[in-house]
């Protein structure tokens, strides 16, 4: 046929040029489609990989904080009965009562003796109450001075030794988690770590266990020392307020903040972590008397942690404006608490902690010309005290049950409106717990990798 002919003769002619055309047609082809469409799949490959990587990072981050939160609840117990036991009010106040009851056997002498408890008084005990003997010779005046001294000391103690507790968790915790943390970017970056040596898993655990081990210090010493600071600061600002004397709210709240301020920054770092070596090897001695042997070994890792967690308390001005700040938010609350309790008109609480600059005594609210006798106020503080010690609350337990509940409160955190909501159980833990300064220390530890 004519047209098959001429195409045959026309494919003939341009054999050459068509050849040539279809194979540059060719060769573009897969040029593009390995130069740039290939890489372009992978570069949203890599994008969506990156943003699952941050997006574990990120619930890894606050699965740790919801770790230290429940690690504090469980040893809230553990910190406070020791501190209530050293600073027993409530023993005081019995004697009291029983100084005030009349003798059953003998009414005569028990009128009579208004100075100290007679034998028949102390009959009417249980065996169980003689730590009441301690007090037998005081009088009444020294037993009130000594209930309120014991009294405002506990609280401060109460206080002071729980934002420590969340702040040397959050630290230690934060620290251990940033291994994965690194693991995940590691991963990200393709990089493809060497293979552990045989029983490394093993060797971290013991590692990471006798390290947070080391929160014994706190638990047992620390307290202790800070309750023996906060004692005599304590007599020094209250020596000469009676029990009746009154007292507004603000200015009572300030005269707790005062004491706050008066602890030497050596001694808060001294009770919150064992940075000196003695202490460190009593604190192992009575935890993990195996890793003493570590403390010769500078390159070890548990070495690195201990020098790590010395470095950030001992020499980080930030961390110890942090402490103060967060004991100044425990006062904030316990300043709204008495308000609530006394029957005066507070404004929110989130408005209170919003309104506490850091290093700077609570806000004084309220209405300033309303006093209350000291001894109310020592009721008040030992209602408080049992506050404090309360872990029966987990505040974040049903927000995290399912992925929306999770997103959900990652942004509030992202946002910081953790703590316009409404606080539950224990305010005092839910308040420190909710703060945004500690959120941001937390990831400012979660992300160091110096």
């Amino acid at each position: 046929m004519p047209v098959f002919s001429s195409l045959a003769a026309f494919f003939k002619r341009h054999k050459r040029k068509i050849i040539v055309a279809a194979s540059v047609a060719i060769s573009t082809y897969f040029l593009v489609n390995e130069l740039v469409i290939k890489k372009f799949r992978n570069f949203q490959n890599s994008l969506k990989q990156e943003l699952i990587f941050k997006q574990q990072i990120k619930q890894r981050f606050i699965q740790t904080q919801q770790d230290c939160y429940y690690t504090i609840l469980a040893l809230l117990p553990v910190l406070t009965t020791p501190v209530s036991d050293y600073l027993p009010t409530e023993v005081i106040t019995q004697a009291l009562k029983v100084k005030k009851q009349p003798s059953v056997s003998n009414a005569t002498a028990a009128s009579s003796t208004a100075a100290s408890l007679t034998q028949d008084n102390l009959q009417l005990l249980d065996k169980a109450d003689t730590k009441l003997q301690p007090y037998v010779n005081m009088s009444k005046a020294e037993l009130w001075q000594k209930l309120k001294i014991k009294t405002i000391t506990r609280t401060l103690t109460l206080a002071y030794s729980i934002t420590a507790l969340l702040l040397l968790t959050r630290l230690q915790l934060n620290i251990l988690a940033r291994r994965s943390y690194l693991e995940a970017a590691i991963q990200m970056a393709g990089v493809k770590p060497s293979q552990p040596p045989q029983g490394d898993n093993q060797d971290t655990y013991v590692t990471e266990q006798a390290y947070l081990s080391l929160s014994w210090w706190l638990l047992n010493k620390g307290w202790k020392q800070i309750a023996n600071t906060i004692e005599p600061l304590v007599e020094a600002r209250f020596e000469a307020i009676k029990p009746k004397s009154e007292l507004a709210i603000g200015e009572f709240s300030r005269l707790l903040s005062e004491v706050i301020d008066d602890i030497p920054a050596t001694d808060m770092t001294q009770s919150l972590f064992p940075t000196a070596y003695d202490d460190l090897m009593e604190t192992l001695a009575n935890t993990n008397p195996q890793m003493i042997d570590q403390l010769d070994r500078p390159d070890s890792g548990f070495v690195k942690l201990i020098n790590e967690t010395t470095s950030i308390i001992s020499d980080n001005v930030y961390c110890l404006g942090l402490f103060k700040s967060l004991i100044h938010h425990m006062l904030a609350t316990l300043q709204y608490n008495l308000q609530v309790n006394l029957g005066e008109g507070a404004m929110g609480h989130s408005s209170l902690l919003m309104s506490s600059a850091e290093d700077a005594p609570p806000p004084l609210f309220g209405n300033d010309d309303k006093k209350f006798k000291l001894a109310t106020f020592l009721a008040q503080l030992s209602v408080q005290s049992g506050v404090m010690a309360d872990n029966n609350n987990i505040v974040h337990q049903q927000e995290l049950e399912n992925d929306d509940q999770l997103e959900g409160f990652i942004a509030s955190l992202a946002q910081g409106q953790a703590q316009d909501q409404e606080l539950t159980g224990n305010i005092y833990v839910n308040t420190l717990n909710d703060s945004e300064e500690l959120d941001d220390f937390s990831a400012g530890i979660y992300s160091n990798f110096e």
